[in-house]
């Protein structure tokens, strides 16, 4: 799988496919996924690095920090979740981002995992190779309910502007969204929620205004994939989204969640954000026993895609957790 040239925007050299990147896809409970992957060229890697998009984002939107990370000795692998890129949608109208439940992209994950990613992390000479997961947003949410169920997999997690509070719920009485959520999709699951409708070019103004990122080239990636290939475009959320959201976080936050999870995390938040609520994130990183906090004040929601200030930061960062944690401490790992 992959693009044809009629369908490839025109972008700077580090935003396009690195050398050796490839497409590929494979169906699990029904609905075929998209993934991407690259290795170094000529040597084993140190590390590979599974990447977890946010809501509506896609593979190409990676081809970045897919440079990043070959260029420090790291395989990159990223999944399309279902319901956006170039995975199986969900309605006849696939702009509606819908779920039937985050659990449903955990077993998803899983099986991306044991089906592919196991199968080409180990090395004749050098043995398995470490996991290390770069989760972003509703990705952040999906990732650290898989580190809870499957702790074996994954020697460290980055998690940038976590999902685990919603920024619209934020003034709620903590006990409304829950239920609120919930009679709203049991009575129109498939609607639009508020104010969510079909992706136009307005969505993602490269005025300054955007809400995802003050970086004057990146902010506008997303757009111009979209425009250019129609099969990636996302619209907004669902009744049946917002609820599956809005549960999937308040589980999160159960203070007997964090419990047992021994994974070293880092989580960066953003200043200036607008989606996700920064006080929930912050909860979850207090009860995580090994989980360091960032925040860019002067930041907005896709740290990832930020001016180089906030994202290299981070990114050093992040391959400092991962320096620390595999590079730096080598150890026998057991098949998984």
């Amino acid at each position: 799988m992959g693009n044809t040239q009629n369908n490839i925007p025109e972008l700077e050299e580090r935003f396009r496919e690195p050398e050796g990147w490839q497409w590929h896809s494979f169906v699990h409970n029904g609905h075929r996924l998209r993934f991407g992957s690259a290795f170094p060229k000529d040597s084993i890697p140190d590390a590979v690095v599974v990447c977890l998009p946010g809501l509506s984002e896609f593979g190409e939107k990676y081809f970045e920090i897919a440079r990043y990370c070959l260029d420090k000795n790291l395989a990159f692998w990223v999944l399309d979740w279902r319901g956006q890129g170039r995975s199986d949608r969900y309605f006849e109208n696939s702009q509606k981002r819908h779920s039937y439940g985050f659990q449903n992209d955990v077993e998803d994950l899983q099986a991306f995992i044991m089906g592919y990613i196991k199968h080409s992390s180990v090395h004749p000479d050098k043995g398995r190779i470490p996991l290390a997961m770069l989760a972003h947003s509703m990705g952040a949410n999906i990732g650290l309910h898989y580190i809870k169920q499957h702790p074996e997999v994954f020697e460290c997690a980055a998690f940038s502007a976590p999902l685990f509070g919603m920024k619209a719920c934020e003034k709620m009485p903590k006990r409304l969204p829950l239920p609120l959520s919930f009679i709203l999709q049991l009575f129109m699951p498939y609607n639009y929620a508020p104010g969510e409708k079909n992706w136009s070019p307005s969505t993602r103004p490269c005025d300054g205004s955007d809400a995802m990122s003050s970086d004057p080239v990146r902010v506008d990636i997303h757009r111009k994939w979209f425009e250019a290939d129609p099969s990636l475009q996302v619209g907004g959320v669902t009744y049946g989204w917002v609820y599956q959201a809005v549960k999937s976080s308040a589980y999160l936050a159960n203070k007997l969640f964090a419990k047992g999870i021994h994974t070293p995390c880092l989580m960066a938040l953003a200043g200036c954000e607008t989606l996700v609520n920064n006080t929930k994130a912050r909860h979850v990183a207090r009860s995580l026993p090994h989980c360091e906090l960032l925040e860019f004040e002067d930041a907005k929601h896709e740290i990832l895609m930020e001016r180089d200030e906030f994202r290299n930061a981070y990114l050093e960062k992040f391959y400092g957790l991962i320096k620390e944690n595999i590079i730096d401490r080598p150890k026998s790992l057991k098949p998984f």
